[in-house]
């Protein structure tokens, strides 16, 4: 997932994604594919990205983190990829706090809440991304709601 700081981004912004990682101690010349990294310098360069680039920018990192992950080959549509949320997260975190939980509310619709601690904006981007990386020609994220739990309502 901490690749996705320097592919993610625009090419411009590449160099100085690397910086902020290496900063942290995530090693150059980028993240390696097998090692895990402390979740709290993940999110400190997240934090550093909305500080330095703005919100647009780390919603674009977490629209681009869809495509970093290994996904079940079996899911093929955007309500599938997002209840497989859950799932994901622990595969991709080792106990870390928080979770997702998935409701479908329409046909193209649902209502994921989280306990994560990703920046609201990264999460944003990264429901929105998720929905597009399985079929959805576009989709939209909106915070229902922010607070120690955060809804989010995702539309494609």
């Amino acid at each position: 997932m901490v690749q996705v700081c320097i592919d993610g981004v625009m090419s411009v912004y590449q160099s100085r994604m690397r910086d902020m990682l290496d900063e942290e101690g995530i090693d150059r010349p980028d993240p390696q594919p097998d090692e895990w990294y402390p979740l709290a310098k993940f999110l400190h360069v997240l934090t550093a990205v909305e500080r330095n680039t703005g919100e647009s920018a780390l919603a674009k990192i977490g629209e681009s983190t869809p495509r970093f992950l290994d996904w079940t080959s079996t899911i093929d549509s955007p309500h599938e990829g997002l209840n497989h949320l859950p799932e994901m997260y622990e595969t991709e975190h080792r106990q870390a706090p928080g979770e997702y939980t998935y409701e479908k509310t329409g046909e193209n619709q649902a209502e994921i809440t989280s306990t994560t601690p990703y920046p609201t904006q990264w999460e944003k981007g990264f429901l929105k991304g998720t929905a597009q990386h399985f079929e959805a020609e576009y989709a939209h994220a909106r915070v229902d709601d922010d607070g120690p739990e955060t809804t989010f309502e995702v539309h494609w």
